[in-house]
């Protein structure tokens, strides 16, 4: 049993760290997933002139949104179009333990970019409330984005263009209704339950919480969604991809 779960931690971590090396180092991810949010950011709070501290919170779940759901959406189609796939499942390695090589490493890529605001904010006396779980959050939020990521892609194509279009059309009105730029508070009355529905409204509302004293939700609420949301995406990603990979599997 115990050699099993050790094949397990090093089939993953190869697959994660093939991940990092294929699809992470790359200039365009670097441009889509971090400058553009930090540019966003700048737009919506050093635009009006804010403080730092008023923003910090929303550009830490921007910057989750835009890495940790970055590159996840292309994977299985790109593995596809390159024929890869199969001899990576002739290994053996099972679809599960694939996927959650995948997440892990989106899930390491949005963690090491959104470290460094992070310390920024300590450097400039500007730390969360309950630093642990803020941690517990944000870790939670990266591998439900990373997971979200995997779930588009179970769409059985080959074509990586297909599958970001589908991810596009859903992370940016998330983006919008889910108090990340502007509080919840501060939204439009009918926005209300749809911000509520969104998985990114929670890790959004914990952390403003964390840095600023103040939240439309309980904390311990947001939290509690913010785990859920990550569990409930990553058996959804695993159980799709698992019908899926039939299908997938005659593009080759």
């Amino acid at each position: 049993m115990k050699d099993e779960y050790v094949h397990m931690f090093k089939a993953v971590w190869a697959i994660c760290w093939k991940d990092i090396k294929l699809y992470y180092a790359k200039g365009p991810i670097v441009v889509t997933g971090i400058i553009f949010p930090i540019f966003l950011w700048m737009a919506f709070y050093a635009g009006k002139g804010l403080e730092l501290k008023e923003g910090l919170a929303s550009l830490i779940t921007l910057t989750l949104l835009f890495t940790a759901s970055s590159v996840t959406p292309i994977i299985a189609p790109w593995e596809t179009r390159q024929r890869t796939l199969e001899m990576l499942l002739s290994r053996p390695v099972t679809v599960r333990w694939v996927l959650v090589g995948d997440v892990l490493a989106s899930t390491i890529f949005g963690m090491v970019f959104v470290t460094p605001i992070i310390a920024l904010g300590a450097i400039l006396n500007i730390t969360p409330a309950n630093p642990f779980l803020t941690i517990v959050a944000i870790t939670f939020t990266a591998v439900g984005l990373s997971s979200l990521g995997v779930m588009f892609s179970a769409i059985p194509t080959d074509t990586p263009a297909d599958v970001v279009l589908l991810s596009s059309l859903v992370k940016l009105p998330l983006m919008f209704v889910s108090g990340i730029l502007v509080p919840i508070t501060q939204l439009p009355s009918w926005i209300l339950p749809i911000a509520l529905l969104s998985p990114i409204t929670y890790p959004a509302d914990f952390v403003r919480m964390q840095y600023l004293g103040s939240s439309f939700l309980p904390p311990y609420l947001s939290l509690i969604f913010t785990v859920l949301f990550a569990l409930v995406f990553m058996i959804l990603a695993l159980e799709l991809h698992e019908k899926s990979i039939f299908k997938r599997l005659e593009k080759r």
